[in-house]
């Protein structure tokens, strides 16, 4: 693709015209980047590239994209994953942005996954089951006009949108889909030369290779929020056995098989069985889950467990798969062995195979529970393969177009991707060549605009004595957030632990609002509320690690109660097992990549300034490493410092005056 030289050229003149413009801002590390993408779409590479917070990481890849695009004959297209919509809306401003900027027209689809649409069919039963819900038929008016697309909608309830939207729908089979505006959209999307999707979508793309892929063949695929991707990918390899399913599945044979249907339901050892493996399996996965929480509070917020294969349940699952291959041994005898039959012995049969390699020495497959509605009774039994790094090899493998994989969290210490990498199996990819470019940095002013602080003060939290280590979270969470007014977001691991410390530290009145994420308030609401009551306090978990955008005077104070090492479970098990020291392979690089995205949560924007505090005495034991990981020059174990940056550096110091 020599013809890309003149876009080489092109792209640099555009960032040196940049220098000096009041309304645009030039970044060094953005043209660095801008090109390091045009080198991988040219030699069809993998790179990999941190781009720190205030990079402009978007126009980074975005203007190569764009002057490539100029090339019509070589240029394929592009297709860019992100994890989240808000991100997505972002390129589409971008892109048009860049596209008048440029005068380069660029007809993109932003292809987003079935649980963002309606599905009409469903929508009916829906309106035929609660006919007189009023929400319900303004949406069946608006669907009628078109709009399917969940961003048409600003405050459909999860309840009811969890009820209409395409999800668990077979589509192939629907009466609607000639006019299913969801259906015409996916039509559209293989056809799209310029594709934005999200994650999930990308790896069902990836696994149907050529043959459903939603951009049949592009010249480059840019992944943005790249740490995200190897969870996607496992995900999408998960399976699940229900209980009720083998059940029925029995029952459906035994029905067309044997003559006396009384006795089917009368004296069904085989579901006998079945329920007592299940029971055993429940009852295991529940005292390992309970035995994991007390050491481990987070585990109280999980709804999975592993479980223990003793040898007893060992030999009740070798009883289970002798009935259940006796029941397709009968089957095979049946005179009248139909399409039907086949195809549920078939299905029988694959359920066997899960069962032996659960007690195999050499299990292909990690084993856990996933507890039913959150009430930790019911259980389906799931399953993931192992070495998911091999399985994202070969999904990434095709050496025909360019890789790019960018993210503000992707190494662990300075200039090192292996975890990364490792993790998506990229270094055993043959054939493609793998760059690793120097993390670039934030440009912003962390010397001068920011603190960190670590605490001292707090009792260790793996004291037996939780209560204890909880009051000395909310004394010090109390203390913090009266130094700067508020205008702080308290992160935790645990729910139930930032309940009980929200309940202390409220106790006192405040002059400021303190909010508390709950599930049954929507997200977006409660960030948008942080973000207008400029003194408020949020306490907050899970997403708000990396889901809020905060600029101004609204956030000047992160305080990370916990170092946010993972919940010890059965995939992180696996993990760490193949590695002499696990605690180093893969619980701190886990921990130090969420501790860099709730960081970051503080410096939005270049006139951003703010502390951020780790309350976890545990740091003292990886300090070095979590200090060379976070951007901060100006560090400090002195509440005495604290007090003065607030007081000469902050918001704070405006209302003192």
């Amino acid at each position: 693709m020599s013809t890309l030289r003149g876009a080489f050229q092109e792209i640099d003149s555009f960032f040196e015209n940049l220098r000096g413009k009041k309304n645009v801002e030039y970044r060094e590390g953005q043209a660095t980047m801008a090109l390091d993408v045009l080198d991988a779409l040219k030699n069809r590479e993998i790179l990999l590239i941190e781009a720190g917070v205030g990079i402009g990481k978007s126009w980074g890849y975005l203007i190569p994209l764009l002057y490539a695009s100029k090339n019509k004959d070589n240029f394929k297209g592009f297709i860019i994953s992100t994890s989240s919509i808000a991100l997505q809306e972002q390129l589409k401003e971008e892109i048009n942005k860049l596209s008048k900027m440029l005068d380069i027209d660029i007809p993109f689809i932003i292809a987003k996954g079935r649980n963002n649409y309606i599905c009409k069919k469903r929508l009916d039963e829906q309106l035929k089951r609660d006919k007189d819900n009023g929400d319900l038929q303004e949406i069946k008016r608006n669907v009628v006009k078109g709009f399917i697309d969940k961003d048409d909608y600003s405050d459909i309830p999860n309840k009811i949108w969890n009820n209409i939207n395409v999800n668990y729908v077979n589509c192939t089979n629907c009466l609607y889909k000639n006019d299913c505006k969801y259906m015409l959209k996916r039509k559209a999307f293989p056809k799209a030369k310029y594709v934005i999707c999200n994650h999930d979508l990308l790896v069902e793309a990836l696994k149907r290779d050529n043959n459903d892929l939603i951009l049949q063949e592009p010249s480059i695929l840019i992944v943005d929020e790249a740490h995200n991707l190897e969870t996607k990918i496992r995900n999408s390899y998960k399976e699940r056995m229900n209980k009720n399913k083998i059940e029925s599945l029995i029952l459906k044979i035994s029905f067309m098989i044997y003559d006396d249907d009384s006795d089917v339901l009368a004296d069904n050892y085989l579901i006998q069985s079945l329920n007592k493996v299940f029971r055993m399996i429940s009852t295991k996965a529940k005292y390992k889950y309970r035995k994991n929480a007390k050491r481990y509070v987070e585990m109280f917020d999980e709804e999975t467990s592993g479980f223990d294969i003793s040898n007893k349940l060992k030999e009740e699952i070798i009883i289970l798969i002798k009935q259940l291959e006796y029941l397709i041994s009968e089957a095979n005898r049946y005179k009248y062995f139909d399409k039907k039959l086949i195809n549920y012995v078939s299905i029988l049969k694959s359920y066997i195979d899960i069962f032996k390699d659960m007690i195999s020495d050499n299990s292909k497959n990690i084993y856990f529970v996933s507890f039913i509605a959150s009430t930790k009774e019911h259980i389906n039994l799931e399953y993931v393969q192992k070495d998911i790094y091999k399985e994202a090899a070969k999904l990434l493998s095709n050496n025909n177009y360019g890789k790019v994989f960018t993210s503000a969290t992707m190494t662990t210490t300075k200039d090192n991707y292996n975890y990364f990498a490792n993790n998506l199996g990229l270094n055993d990819i043959n054939g493609i060549s793998v760059v690793k470019e120097f993390s670039q940095p934030s440009p912003y002013d962390y010397e001068n605009n920011s603190l960190l602080y670590f605490s001292d003060d707090c009792v260790n939290p793996k004291s037996l004595d939780h209560d204890l280590y909880l009051n000395s979270i909310a004394n010090k969470v109390s203390e913090l957030i009266k130094i700067t007014d508020g205008r702080t977001l308290v992160l935790f691991t645990s729910k139930a632990d930032m309940k009980r410390v929200y309940e202390i530290v409220t106790r006192e009145q405040y002059d400021f609002n303190i909010m508390l994420q709950d599930d049954d308030v929507n997200t977006d609401i409660l960030k948008n509320t942080f973000k207008e009551d400029v003194t408020s306090v949020l306490f907050a978990t899970g997403t708000f690690f990396e889901g809020i955008d905060v600029k101004g005077e609204s956030l000047e104070n992160v305080i990370i109660t916990k170092l946010p090492f993972p919940v010890v479970n059965p995939i992180i098990e696996d993990k760490a097992s193949h590695f002499i020291d696990g605690l180093k392979e893969v619980y701190l690089p886990e921990m130090l990549i969420k501790l860099k995205q709730g960081a970051g949560r503080l410096i939005r924007c270049s006139t951003d300034k703010g502390i951020v505090s780790i309350l976890d005495s545990r740091y003292k034991d990886y300090e070095d490493t979590i200090v060379e990981a976070l951007p901060f020059t100006n560090i400090t174990k002195n509440i005495e410092d604290v007090e003065s940056f607030a007081n000469n550096k902050l918001s704070v110091s405006k209302v003192k005056k």
